[in-house]
């Protein structure tokens, strides 16, 4: 595909790997573009984000060349990148599924990056535990079971209820908590019954059977740089009822005060384990009676526009940090303000929306700072399972993360739809 000419002035461009639906791919595209730099957009086709006529707008208006090849392929990525016409300064990915191909392009083209084999531990729930437990980072009891004998061992050592999931998903997609050795082999067999996952990435036959952790769910913000990880503060998270896993909202900073220090250091530890030496990371975690244990690695920002809750509260623009460091200058990782921030998420139910209020409502809470309803007349919803199901968002910023959560939930209130 033939790139349109260089914006003049810049001289480098930034290659992005694919992008998510949430908005955070088209803030990087913009945020490149505000650095000064040629946004590459390298995808394996337009068409599936056709289905947000926005992002796919949007993507178009800030890639100064969208190059079409294999992205499930390192030697087709790579070859696409050295083919461009400017030189390429750095890759990135705002999308759990492309980080290990993302690091791995980098490292053949000799630009910063994380090693991709702790992309690729992190990446696998499974290679996460084994190595995290291996150093004596606290983790579920877990094994990786395919057929009844493996799932009657596996229970045997975790018991019931227990959690099964792919190793290889995102968004709580196939994540489930069960409560009977039935509900075990059904979610096993559904999540086994794949040759791929959601993104068709080729998949390990198998799920991953640990023991169900029981406290507040965490997730720590970090990021790793000249041989150090900072770690920029703990998220309080809002998680739906069982036997799905789907976070309905995301406070920062925690309130949970030595809870959340626990936590953070779990999740430096956890990141030592991999040899994570590049970037930013988001490390979830439950606190348990026994002590925060390890959830999983993201080795990328969080999603739900964390980055933004983060930036809110601190004045650390965090996925413009990433940016900076991909592409080879040093990133300000340092707070220049202490506030917080907060973001609730919209749940549908079983049925066909019949009317959706007018956002204008929010005008009544001066707090809320961004607000998206994706839910229309007409359209038949879901109570969600999975991330993708949610329907919008509000967020909210005070003085303190209790005030930005106490906003945030009573504007929601207010964008329910009408079925």
């Amino acid at each position: 595909m033939t790139d349109p000419a260089p914006a003049p002035g810049r001289d480098r461009a930034l290659a992005f790997i694919e992008s998510n639906m949430t908005g955070t791919g088209v803030q990087a595209l913009r945020l490149a573009r505000g650095m000064g730099l040629n946004p590459l957009f390298v995808t394996n086709g337009m068409e599936k984000y056709e289905t947000d006529p926005a992002t796919a707008g949007a993507i178009r208006e800030l890639a100064a060349g969208i190059r079409v090849c294999d992205t499930q392929d390192p030697d087709a990525v790579e070859k696409e990148l050295r083919a461009h016409t400017l030189p390429v300064c750095g890759v990135v990915t705002v999308m759990e599924y492309y980080v290990p191909l993302a690091t791995e392009a980098a490292r053949r083209l000799g630009l910063p990056g994380l090693d991709p084999g702790a992309a690729q531990d992190a990446r696998n729930k499974l290679r996460t535990r084994e190595r995290c437990a291996a150093a004596g980072v606290p983790v579920p009891r877990f094994h990786f079971v395919l057929t009844e004998e493996e799932i009657d061992t596996a229970l045997a050592d975790t018991g019931l209820p227990c959690v099964v999931k792919p190793v290889d998903e995102s968004a709580s997609i196939g994540v489930e908590l069960c409560r009977t050795r039935a509900e075990v082999r059904a979610a096993v067999a559904g999540i086994a019954g794949s040759a791929v996952n959601s993104k068709g990435q080729a998949r390990v036959p198998g799920a991953l059977l640990e023991q169900c952790l029981f406290g507040p769910e965490v997730s720590v913000e970090t990021f790793t740089y000249d041989g150090r990880t900072h770690v920029l503060g703990v998220t309080d998270k809002l998680l739906g009822p069982t036997p799905h896993f789907v976070e309905f909202g995301h406070t920062f900073p925690s309130a949970l005060g030595e809870q959340a220090g626990a936590a953070a250091a779990v999740a430096v530890s956890a990141l030592a384990a991999i040899g994570f030496d590049f970037g930013p990371a988001h490390v979830e975690a439950k606190l348990t009676p026994d002590g925060p244990v390890l959830i999983e690695i993201n080795a990328r920002t969080g999603g739900d526009f964390i980055p933004d809750l983060v930036e809110h509260a601190l004045g650390v623009a965090l996925l413009e940090q990433s940016l900076r460091a991909h592409s080879g200058e040093r990133p300000d990782l340092e707070p220049v303000r202490r506030r917080g921030a907060a973001i609730r998420f919209l749940a549908g139910r079983d049925g066909t929306v019949r009317e959706v209020p007018d956002a204008g409502i929010l005008e009544h809470f001066p707090a809320v700072v961004a607000h998206r309803v994706k839910a229309v007349a007409g359209q038949t919803t879901t109570w969600p399972a999975n991330s993708h199901q949610r329907l919008g968002h509000v967020m909210a910023v005070a003085d303190t993360a209790a005030q930005a959560a106490a906003a945030a939930e009573a504007a929601l209130c207010h964008l329910a739809p009408r079925y």
